[in-house]
């Protein structure tokens, strides 16, 4: 746990790949369907989803292992008078409570085996939006291979699930396909 929250914290104090900027296109296009309610954003990073939510009227959850990033991302909420649960904690130990939240949102954060717990977390009728790197042929920047979705993992991961919205392959940061 130690390594990890370090290797977050040397990448929030230097702003090394951080998203920073406006909230997830995906989560702009779906949040507006979702019923007013609680909202977890997981590994929220400087917050940008989650201050989207709280703008919308989610009261908002954000679990995420670095300090550094949950002061900058809870003055970002001060300034604009947004109010959000901060909570740091690992999520490899954190246990994510079931059925609570309206939407989830985990936004290039992959565990695979959180994947459960996250599905868990979603009260029945709410909306998780999972968006992340992809596997590929050809190499880029970003995550190694651990840290990216395989083709075809959320298809089998949401199996039984209503899919409002699937798309692999390259995008731009506004979610256009490339």
């Amino acid at each position: 746990m130690r390594a990890e929250r370090e290797k977050w914290e040397q990448r929030y104090r230097t702003g090394e790949g951080v998203h920073a900027g406006p909230p997830s296109a995906l989560l702009a296009r779906w949040a507006g369907t979702a019923r007013r309610g609680r909202a977890l954003d997981v590994a929220s990073g400087f917050g940008r989803n989650a201050l989207f939510l709280a703008s919308r009227g989610f009261r908002v959850d954000v679990v995420d292992i670095s300090p550094t990033a949950l002061r900058e991302a809870a003055r970002r909420a001060r300034r604009r008078r947004l109010r959000v649960r901060w909570i740091e904690a690992d999520l490899d130990r954190y246990p994510l409570p079931r059925a609570r939240y309206d939407v989830v949102v985990v936004s290039f954060f992959l565990r695979r085996r959180l994947v459960p717990a996250l599905k868990a977390a979603v009260k029945p009728g709410g909306l998780l939006v999972m968006e992340n790197h992809l596997a590929g042929p050809e190499p880029d920047e970003g995550p190694g291979p651990a840290h990216r979705l395989r083709p075809g993992d959320l298809w089998r991961w949401f199996r039984g699930w209503e899919i409002l919205e699937l798309a692999e392959g390259l995008f731009t940061a506004e979610g256009r396909r490339m």
